[in-house]
């Protein structure tokens, strides 16, 4: 394998559990709202949320790393 596929890989495998772990803490974090049929819905995301959704993460993975 290669070092251009064995890293493009690693970085897709990151990504996706960087991806999967802000899911984690939004749904956390969020209030979830239930509709009539007992369906739950998140509300939408403002930018402010984001950006702190982004930073909470990269703390995470600082706190993992170090």
């Amino acid at each position: 394998m290669s070092a251009k596929l064995r890293a493009l890989l690693i970085g897709g495998a990151v990504g996706s559990l960087v991806g999967a772990l802000a899911g984690w803490i939004y749904y956390n974090t969020a209030t979830v709202e239930m509709d009539e049929a007992g369906k739950e819905h998140l509300p939408t995301m403002s930018p402010g949320t984001a950006v702190k959704l982004g930073v909470g993460v990269l703390g995470v993975l600082r706190m993992l790393s170090g």
